[in-house]
């Protein structure tokens, strides 16, 4: 018995009765197929059936070996002409024939196929080695443009497949069964899958309207008639190899058309008053109404692509046996060459188009023919304190975009101060100041690491200077060495004056702060002078709360985070606690204490670095361009509950935090995640069921118990559920900015619980969420587990650490009631109210 579906008279798909029950009614293409030209008339159908035999020419006489060529062709022709097909259906990547050779090496298995203007475009499996295989939609011809990708940045192998469920789902799983890509299409009444004339994929319902578009999830190009909308995106992967996993994007945002480079920190918005939310790729202009970048009129299928470089190109397809035609750098004429991060590579210096070296004296360029690759210096530096290292200036330089640079620069410091900074920072590569027209020795200080964009502009304003590290002489240091000998040897001389003036300050120091000498197994001590020097003066500031500020610094080879208490009368307290806590535990999903500076009135606290900095910025980020992947996420979950399970039950007190929120969990350069700020914490002893302690935390945080002041450690276990759903759902508990019934998250999540509508609460700016949302869920599950309201049904931080772990399941299906019955709406928001003064210990937010 044969099936068939009129899809806007395309060529559609015919299985037959031999094929229809070999996967669960799926039918792999190599298992033979039919193919019928469908009418809205009822017409015959005409039946080819094709099977694929291997056979070696030099079996064959020259006539049978021609027949044969013939055979194939035609073949390769229908089998070709696909456009159109109904679920259920696979496709195996190792089975698939026919394999289309492109004319720049690569290949194409084709699922569909369509024609648009005079161009055929398919939709298959591309390959470039044979090996690995991208899901893509491709204009046959010469450079093969690749138009579309559904997993552009992870290949599969040979024995992927492609799934067309009957329930209306297409799903990419690779060889190992694990799936790599979806449309989330399950249950939208999803009837066929077709690749229209305007290359779009289209998954389409019984009504022939569409459910889901490939032109709505684009990846690095638009064809013209395609629109990118608000929260849509292109991207690509930058060439650069020192940002080799970094990307640049192109989004459409509600006020205009927002460029990015995350890596070096740019970014540049083409300004919009208009209402529509689409910029539109129409002929002759893209963009809004109101902000139109013009463009050369058609005279055959155009598209634009992100590049590698960061530009935005104009394509044109020309002739057979022609590549396209590169017409326009469409943003030219409102982002000059030098705007680009990129333009000219590290330590080059931009100017009108153009590209040099800051000095040919102490830089060459890296590739001789190629300026914009880049300079690189003569002599390089190090963490070697063999060499001391020397900054050498240049002026009429500044760096290659002042918002960049008013973004990332330190305000205060003196010249002097900045250019010490980065001698001291073995990292840092160069130095640009701007100085202050209204204090002559106060402006702005840029250290540049490594990891940033060391690119600079011509600026004969003066208002800049540009200094650049290199390295010094062997013998200049071997001279200071023989100064400090002579000079070691007359102190030698007032040895005895000396020791008298050590004693009697060690004396003064232990009158002066007794309660820091009582601390067992405290971390290093430092002097307020080490710390002054190791930060360059405080001049590198991070951030800021409690009690103080943070400042960056480096002790040797390692990144310190430094802060200095300010106010410590009324920090006494809290300091102690963080430096007793701290001090004596260790676990890699603890912030490390290395040390600290109790000095007169100098309290400081020096923590390891962490680069990602504070939880809170990466799942409530102001633009949804970027979000984190569901396996960070859960990695990030996982390490918090070992953190907590270490300080729970694995201390010889009980050490409730009891202040866990996104703003005190940091991540380092890999996203691992580690509990910081332990200003508010509480021993517990292992004998005492509950403590009574005044109420601490932050609002939104705190546990339904914190109202008769009598807590366990398991309050930590109520804020951590609540961290756990904002994780999830990527907005903060409390949200002034929603809706007033949806201001509360927990109460939304009971709301939802209750109703069976979980799913709807899931950050929906992340479609990786989606792919894993039956994950997600029973994540969300395990969160309501630790947000019950009764504190003795909450499970204990280890548990939780298994059931994340896999190696222990829930035992039930947790009670949905998260907030106290008494507690009206507005009693709930009364009750999250209370608002302690912060942590004087807190890492930078």
């Amino acid at each position: 018995m044969l099936y068939s579906r009129d899809y806007s008279g395309a060529w559609a798909v015919i299985l037959s009765k031999q094929t229809e029950n070999r996967e669960e009614g799926t039918a792999e293409s190599s298992e033979g197929f039919a193919i019928c030209k469908s009418s809205h008339q009822q017409t015959p159908k005409f039946v080819l059936h094709l099977k694929y035999q291997k056979a070696t020419m030099q079996h064959f006489s020259k006539p049978i070996a021609a027949l044969l060529l013939l055979v194939f062709l035609f073949h390769l022709y229908v089998a070709a002409e696909l456009s159109t097909v109904t679920s259920p259906r696979s496709w195996r990547v190792s089975n698939m024939q026919p394999v289309i050779d492109m004319d720049n090496g690569s290949t194409i298995r084709p699922v569909l196929h369509q024609r648009i203007m005079s161009y055929t475009t398919y939709f298959g499996f591309y390959s470039i080695d044979g090996d690995s295989f991208i899901l893509s939609i491709v204009i046959f011809g010469p450079q093969a443009p690749v138009i579309w990708s559904a997993n552009p940045d992870n290949p599969v192998n040979r024995n992927a497949i492609l799934k067309f469920t009957s329930e209306g789902d297409l799903l990419l799983h690779n060889g190992d069964g694990t799936m790599v890509w979806s449309t989330g299409t399950e249950s939208k009444s999803v009837a066929g899958m077709s690749l229209d004339d305007s290359g779009s994929l289209v998954l389409f319902n019984q009504d022939n309207s569409s459910v889901w578009q490939s032109f709505d999830h684009p990846t690095d190009t638009l064809l013209m008639g395609q629109s990118l909308c608000t929260g849509m995106n292109l991207s690509v992967i930058t060439s650069n190899a020192k940002w080799p996993t970094d990307s640049f994007y192109l989004s459409a945002q509600w006020n205009g058309l927002l460029y990015t480079f995350p890596a070096a920190s740019y970014m540049k918005l083409f300004e919009t008053n208009a209402t529509s939310t689409c910029c539109a790729f129409t002929n002759g202009s893209f963009g809004f109404s109101d902000n139109i970048f013009p463009l050369p009129s058609a005279r055959s299928l155009q598209f634009m692509r992100l590049e590698s470089d960061g530009h935005l190109r104009l394509y044109e397809t020309q002739g057979v046996g022609q590549g396209p035609l590169m017409l326009i750098d469409v943003l030219s004429t409102q982002m000059n060459f030098c705007d680009y991060p990129m333009a000219c590579g590290d330590y080059g210096v931009c100017s009108k188009g153009q590209c040099s070296c800051p000095s040919l004296s102490n830089f060459r360029f890296q590739n001789e023919r190629l300026p914009s690759a880049g300079c690189v210096p003569l002599t390089s530096t190090s963490c070697d304190q063999a060499y001391d290292p020397q900054l050498v200036q240049f002026n009429n330089v500044s760096y290659f975009s002042n918002n960049v640079f008013m973004l990332l620069a330190t305000s205060g410091p003196s010249e002097d101060v900045c250019k010490q900074s980065c001698l001291i920072d073995c990292n840092c590569k160069a130095v640009v100041f701007q100085n202050n027209v209204y204090s002559s020795d106060r402006g702005n200080c840029l250290l540049l690491t490594e990891d940033m964009a060391i690119l600079f502009a011509d600026d004969p304003s003066n208002h800049f200077s540009a200094f650049f590290k290199i390295e010094g002489s062997v013998s200049n240091h071997s001279g200071k060495r023989m100064i400090s000998i002579i000079l070691g040897t007359i102190a030698g001389v007032c040895l005895l004056s000396i020791l008298v003036c050590v004693a009697a300050w060690k004396k003064y120091k232990k009158d002066e702060e007794p309660l820091l000498d009582c601390i067992p197994g405290i971390p290093k001590r430092f002097s307020f002078n080490d710390l002054e020097l190791a930060t360059g003066h405080f001049s590198i500031k991070l951030g800021s709360g409690g009690f103080g500020s943070v400042f960056r610094g480096k002790i040797g080879k390692e990144t310190i985070a430094v802060k200095r208490l300010e106010g410590v009368e009324q920090g006494m307290e809290e300091f102690l606690a963080e430096v007793k806590t701290i001090g004596r535990i260790h676990h890699f999903n603890l912030i490390r204490l290395i040390g600290f500076c109790a000095e007169k009135s100098h309290k400081l606290l020096v923590y390891e670095y962490l680069s990602n900095g504070s939880l809170d910025k990466w799942i409530f980020p102001k633009s949804t361009v970027f979000t984190l992947s569901w396996k960070t996420r859960r990695n990030i979950i996982l390490a918090i509950a070992r953190g907590l399970s270490y300080l729970h039950e694995q201390c010889e007190e009980k050490i409730a935090h009891l202040d866990i929120k996104p703003q005190n969990i940091l991540l380092d350069e890999k996203f691992n995640a580690k509990v910081s700020d332990f200003g508010l914490s509480k021993m517990i002893n292992r004998d005492q069921s509950k403590v009574m302690t005044r109420m601490r935390g932050t609002r939104g945080y705190l546990a339904p118990e914190w109202l008769s002041s009598t807590i366990t450690e398991k309050a930590d276990i109520y804020s951590f559920g609540v961290v756990m759903i904002e994780i999830i759902c990527g907005r903060a508990n409390l949200d002034e900015s929603q809706p007033e019934e949806s201001i509360h998250l927990i109460s939304l999540l009971q709301e939802k619980a209750r109703s069976g509508q979980l799913s709807d609460l899931v950050d929906s700016s992340s479609n990786d969420m989606r792919l894993h949302m039956e994950e997600v869920v029973e994540a969300m599950k395990l969160a309501m587990w630790c947000l019950q309201v009764d504190s003795s049904r909450r499970p204990s931080m280890s548990t939780i650490a298994k059931v994340l772990e896999g190696v222990m399941s829930m035992e039930a299906t947790p009670d949905c009631t998260f907030v106290p019955s008494f507690a009206s709406n507005n009693t709930v928001r009364s009750v999250s109210s209370y608002v302690p003064s912060e942590s004087h210990l807190s890492y930078p937010r």
